[in-house]
């Protein structure tokens, strides 16, 4: 029978791929593979051979959008032939996914069923590896360019997780990570309103692979736009007055004291990572699990016996259902321990939607929080009051067993209340950021049209812009004069050549906007300095 699986390994596959995901890749009659790592493919061999791996579509200079629909055709052939497809990706399958995404619109437009199970997301790492109190707090997901552009309400009460910080400013690709320090300076400022400059955040790199170890990097936000970039880099704000605990960069099978493990929204979502810890004389759990009937039902952390090692189940992922607490009363008395990252409610709610919280945001919050209204990202409210009462009215309530539903049910969890579409855009910060990074982007530019210029040797950058635009203009004039835009209407030619980057005449047009840009922050006060560097290595 046709069906479409959507899965996610987790993070860290196979150790955190859960119980569920695994049965649906036995399951399934063909599976198609999003990465690129020979050790992941070899794994998924042994569990079903029928796999195809989608990143033979990716090609130099080819456009994202096609090879993203020639992965989804590759699935859709399958399901029009009568078989059931999984698609695979590491992560979470809808955590900045985007050949998941396109799959799942297209299959539903050609009625095929569709199920998509949550997997252990970078996000779900960072909070278990940094030891983030998601339940006290709450937290706000969204991408670097979102703050900049979409005014989200950053709330200082909530941890901020910001993906994507070190290509800001980056709309074609392919440039180093934290090129545009203009717009990471924007962000910082952003930030800095409601946080200050003089409080310290951390650039998180959750690894995926042995070879690369997992990094986190505190600094105050006064200096974030001078730090060392890595391309997977993602920010985390903590909240004010937040008192952080270690980051844990160790390897991850180390004995230590205590663990505190997540087994998911359900016992089938529990990972292959905490299966080895099952096996402890010593289990405890804050929940009554038929599945493990010689656990024990603890309360507090005060009940644990001292000797030992001693693993805590926790529902969920442990840094949403109150194991960050139970992590500072274990460093408090010196006991080591580790939290183990697991399929949280808010990963559940992302396959419910679905959405993708890097694309269009999302946030959570503890129960009773006043929120501001209206909400301009979906919102997960934990276990409600009445929403009437706080003017909450569109909400849904929500939970791992009843998923969406239009009156509450007894075991909800949560009221769900969607992000408005379009969302509202407020590019005061987006407009600051440009104006910052208006050299840098001159330089980018520059890198790649060099054949245009003549890097005549002049007394200082300000004078050496004022030379490229008139030459700039002195080259449109003419093309203009002899090239088919003149039989446009007044005023269209530029509008024509902005969306026509490969005609000849438009990166004249290009560099004249650039110059301009540039001169008009230098004149502002902003550092010429990368362009003086290029002036010099490149005369």
């Amino acid at each position: 029978m046709s069906k479409l699986s959507v899965l996610g390994l987790g993070l860290r596959c196979p150790k955190q791929t859960s119980q569920r995901c695994l049965q649906a890749l036995r399951e399934s009659n063909q599976l198609f593979l999003i990465s690129d790592h020979l050790d992941k493919q070899a794994w998924l061999s042994r569990l079903n051979p029928n796999y195809y791996n989608l990143m033979v579509h990716y090609g130099p200079g080819k456009p994202r959008r096609d090879t993203y629909q020639e992965m989804a055709d590759q699935v859709l052939a399958c399901l029009r032939q009568g078989r059931s497809a999984a698609l695979v990706s590491y992560g979470h399958p809808l955590v900045f996914c985007d050949p998941s995404r396109l799959a799942i619109e297209q299959t539903a437009q050609e009625g095929f069923p569709i199920d998509i199970l949550p997997g252990v997301s970078s996000i779900d790492c960072l909070l278990a590896d940094l030891r983030v109190d998601v339940l006290r707090y709450g937290l706000q997901i969204y991408e670097g360019h979102d703050l900049l552009l979409h005014a989200v309400a950053v709330d200082p009460r909530a941890s901020q997780v910001v993906f994507q910080v070190p290509s800001l400013g980056d709309s074609g690709g392919g440039w180093k990570a934290g090129r545009f320090r203009g717009f990471i300076r924007a962000l910082a400022e952003k930030l800095a309103e409601s946080f200050g400059w003089d409080h310290q955040v951390v650039l998180y790199f959750g690894s995926n692979s042995p070879d690369r170890p997992t990094r986190a990097d505190r600094l105050p936000l006064s200096q974030l736009d001078q730090a060392e970039m890595v391309d997977e880099y993602t920010l985390w704000v903590p909240p004010l007055g937040y008192a952080s605990l270690p980051p844990d960069l160790g390897p991850q099978d180390a004995p230590v004291d205590l663990e505190l493990a997540g087994y998911g929204l359900s016992w089938q979502d529990r990972t292959q990572e905490i299966v080895p810890l099952l096996e402890s004389s010593q289990i405890f759990s804050l929940q009554a699990l038929p599945e493990l009937p010689r656990t024990q039902l603890i309360e507090h952390f005060d009940q644990l016996p001292a000797e030992g090692n001693k693993v805590v189940l926790f529902p969920a992922h442990p840094c949403n259902s109150g194991a960050v607490n139970w992590a500072r009363a274990a460093h408090e008395r010196g006991w080591s321990y580790r939290i183990r990252p697991a399929i949280s409610w808010e990963d559940g709610v992302y396959c419910h939607v679905p959405l993708d919280p890097g694309l269009v945001g999302f946030q959570s919050f503890p129960a009773h929080t006043s929120l501001s209204l209206p909400v301009n990202m979906a919102t997960l409210l934990r276990l409600p009051p009445d929403p009437a009462a706080q003017g909450l009215e569109g909400a849904r309530y929500w939970g791992p067993r009843s998923a969406f539903t239009d009156n509450a049910q007894p075991d909800s969890l949560a009221l769900y209340l969607p992000g408005p579409q379009p969302r509202p855009v407020e590019n005061t910060p987006f407009l600051r950021a440009l104006h910052l990074s208006a050299v840098e982007r001159l330089v980018a530019f520059l890198e790649r049209n060099q054949h245009l210029l003549s890097l005549q040797k002049v007394p200082s950058p300000k004078m050496w812009l004022h030379a490229q635009l008139q030459m700039a203009g002195r080259e449109m004039r003419q093309a203009l004069q002899t090239t088919d835009l003149a039989q446009l209407n007044d005023g269209n030619w530029a509008d024509y050549l902005l969306d026509h980057p490969d005609h000849p005449v438009a990166p004249w047009l290009l560099l004249r906007m650039r110059c301009e840009e540039a001169l008009q922050s230098v004149d502002a006060g902003v550092s010429s300095r990368p362009l003086a560097d290029w002036i010099a290595e490149n005369r």
